[in-house]
């Protein structure tokens, strides 16, 4: 496979990937509705840093790294699961007692995430992704079946992966966030509420399912 078709492949692959809902989709919009466009763009790039870094790992181990995240998928699951219920809850007490504002628990911390500046918004997201390291296995898969031959289709795939996954990580934080501008204070609290509650969900499903 040449190049071009390396890189459009990346670019469909990437973009497919970042298009999922999950948790962190969830906690991205919810923190460019209620931090703002800067603070969820910040966040919107942390998480498209570690799918490149997913992409990197994935073409360069190949099966290999599926092979592995296969063999501890259990494990990842549950940390992936704690870690997401852990921000559902630190964030959904003090909204539902009243004891801090949206913009305060609207991203992965506690009642200082307010605060937090972009390079922290960006620093907390991409933590928060690379806790959950299965899509590895997914770009793994998807470089696998593309038979990448020589370091340029693999640069070019890589580079896909990560153009895709930044520009839509970049559009849903500014639309979101701009459409958060319009919201009352109180509909953004219960945004808040409904995000941390959703992504509590996703951490119970996590967990059963591991």
């Amino acid at each position: 496979m040449d190049s071009d078709a390396a890189l459009l492949a990346g670019l469909v692959a990437g973009l497919a990937i970042a298009m999922q809902v999950g948790a962190v989709s969830v906690l991205l919009v919810e923190a460019a509705v209620v931090a703002g466009p800067r603070a969820g763009v910040a966040a919107g790039m942390g998480v498209a840093s570690a799918d490149l870094a997913f992409a990197v790992v994935a073409v360069a181990a190949g099966g290999a790294a599926g092979a592995a995240l296969a063999d501890h998928e259990v494990e990842i699951r549950l940390v992936a699961a704690a870690l997401l219920a852990a921000i559902a809850i630190h964030g959904l007490v003090p909204l539902v007692r009243g004891r801090a504002a949206p913009a305060q628990a609207a991203v992965p911390s506690a009642g200082a995430a307010g605060r937090l500046g972009p390079l922290a918004h960006y620093g907390r997201f991409l933590a928060i992704t690379m806790a959950n390291p299965l899509t590895i296995a997914s770009f793994a898969a998807v470089a696998a079946s593309l038979s990448l031959r020589g370091p340029t289709a693999a640069a070019a795939f890589v580079a896909g992966v990560g153009a895709a996954s930044a520009a839509w990580h970049l559009v849903l934080p500014l639309t979101a966030g701009h459409a958060g501008s319009r919201l009352t204070p109180r509909r953004r609290r219960a945004l808040a509420i409904g995000g941390r509650l959703v992504v509590l969900a996703i951490a119970a499903h996590l967990a059963l399912a591991a």
